[in-house]
């Protein structure tokens, strides 16, 4: 099991959110279990968001759902289809006949429950979301549930009758009956994520992780599933005699690609040499570049560049001829900064800041690509020193930053957040951008470099950082660009 214990509601969430979007990413057609009640909520919410912002594609996927009270007609305010449907359904691009919901109005209850364990069995599920009760039940598998249990019609305990009335007029409203994935059912899914928050859930948390494996309380049997993830906030965590860490691979990096980016948003790349920004994240720019606005800044003039039998002037307008011939590959806008740091190498100045003032106040960005703020290479270091201290003085805010990694500085594994994964097809957009910069790659071998360390985390990071080492890791992509991002 890997236990991830968090601040708060709002983490939960989020995490829980990333850890389905990742599962989508990597397979568009996954196949999703799904769970209602109040605690699911918060992820719903986040995954919508990250949906709309991000364009992650939910059309081929197909979806199950764990359970639902018997008696109720689909449209009743308080069944789990209306649930769905107002939470979830409704705000993704999801098609409805992909959408497998227990019927709670079904007559041949034990022909329709074998109907559905077979259907599951013929869709594996992916990854199974779970709630858990405060008497450690799952799905609406009650204290006395049975490990080898499939999906049937169950008598509600008067605990959960109690929990759920709250949801209705009054007790006597709350459905006594339910249909419900079994144990079994559940255990046969790829992954497991169960969410919990609240001291309510404290004691059933204790004893699905810590306590010994009984159907006395049902969640116990997960201690027997290969790949559970737990995430809980501190008082649900509160009685669990070990202490957890807040980190987890899969709900701490996001995962994407040509076809999950951000879309409409004004984009400034900081390129402190004319090269940067194709070798560092060429892939990614290409890809944001269609539904984005991308400004690539170079900050340095170029005539310290080792090009051989060229003047100054001629030297800086060879460089920025080769930008702007990388601009038409990747799709971005090239501006050229000058910045008279390059020939102090040490600090920037004013004149500096106002130049950039201005440059900011043109395109106005809402994410920034940079270089880490511990770049070992004096320009990188400080193109980045301005660009934050700039930040700082004028005090913007809403701001998100990816750090990017080159070749002269690689990123910590604990501070990478997003991989943008890449194929063959991009690897060649990329490779021919930074191709187009011929006074560097005639003396170093860039294209090569570059391609070799994308190729390098895409081989390693999922092992890194996706599960513990010795695991069987997923396959991002083939090759891999890796950024550090912060909300400024």
């Amino acid at each position: 099991m890997h236990i991830v214990a968090t601040n708060n509601y709002e983490e939960i969430s989020k995490k829980a959110a990333v850890i389905f979007l990742n599962q989508l990413a990597l397979k568009p057609d996954s196949v999703f279990g799904f769970a209602t009640g109040s605690t699911p909520i918060g992820m719903y919410l986040e995954i919508i968001k990250q949906y709309r912002e991000y364009g992650y594609d939910f059309s081929q996927a197909l979806t199950f759902n764990l359970d639902e009270y018997y008696g109720l007609k689909k449209n009743h305010a308080q069944s789990y289809a209306t649930f769905m449907k107002k939470n979830l359904f409704s705000q993704l691009n999801i098609k409805e006949k992909n959408i497998n919901i227990p019927d709670g109005e079904a007559q041949d209850i034990s022909s329709y429950c074998k109907y559905y364990e077979k259907l599951i069995a013929n869709n594996p599920i992916d990854i199974q979301l779970l709630g858990i009760g405060a008497n450690g039940h799952i799905g609406f598998n009650e204290p006395g549930s049975q490990a080898n249990s499939a999906t049937r019609l169950v008598d509600l305990s008067a605990k959960t009758i109690s929990d759920n009335a709250r949801f209705f007029k009054n007790k006597k409203e709350v459905p006594r009956q339910a249909i419900t994935m079994g144990i079994a059912t559940i255990m046969r899914a790829k992954k497991i994520l169960l969410i919990a928050s609240g001291k309510s859930k404290a004691h059933a948390i204790r004893a699905l992780v810590e306590g010994p494996i009984t159907s006395r309380t049902p969640a116990s049997f997960l201690q027997n599933h290969p790949d559970v993830t737990i995430i809980i906030d501190k008082e649900a965590a509160s009685l669990l005699h070990k202490n957890y860490s807040s980190e987890n691979g899969w709900s701490d990096i996001f995962i994407y690609n040509k076809n999950i980016y951000p879309r409409h948003k004004k984009i400034l790349v900081i390129s402190p040499h004319h090269d940067d920004s194709a070798v560092s994240c060429g892939a990614t720019i290409s890809a944001l570049s269609e539904d984005n606005i991308v400004n690539v800044l170079v900050m340095t003039a170029g005539h310290h560049a080792a090009i051989s039998k060229l003047t100054r002037q001629q030297k800086i307008k060879c460089r920025e001829k080769e930008t702007v011939a990388e601009s038409k590959v990747l799709g971005h806008l090239a501006r050229f900064g000058n910045f008279k740091f390059y020939d102090a190498n040490k600090k920037y100045w004013s004149q500096d800041l106002e130049k950039f003032h201005s440059i900011w106040q043109r395109i106005k960005p809402e994410i920034v690509f940079l270089p880490h703020p511990h770049d070992e290479h004096p320009t990188h270091f400080l193109s980045t020193e301005l660009v934050l201290d700039y930040l700082d003085r004028k005090k913007i805010k809403n701001t998100e930053l990816w750090h990017y990694e080159g070749l002269w500085s690689q990123h910590l594994l604990n501070s990478i957040n997003i991989v943008f994964g890449f194929d063959n097809k991009l690897l060649g957009i990329k490779n021919k951008s930074i191709a187009k910069h011929k006074s560097q790659v005639k003396r170093l071998p860039l294209v090569k470099a570059s391609q070799a360390l994308s190729r390098f985390r895409a081989l390693t990071l999922p092992e890194q950082r996706f599960v513990n080492f010795g695991g069987e890791p997923p396959k991002i992509a083939d090759y891999v660009e890796a950024y550090f991002r912060v909300k400024y």
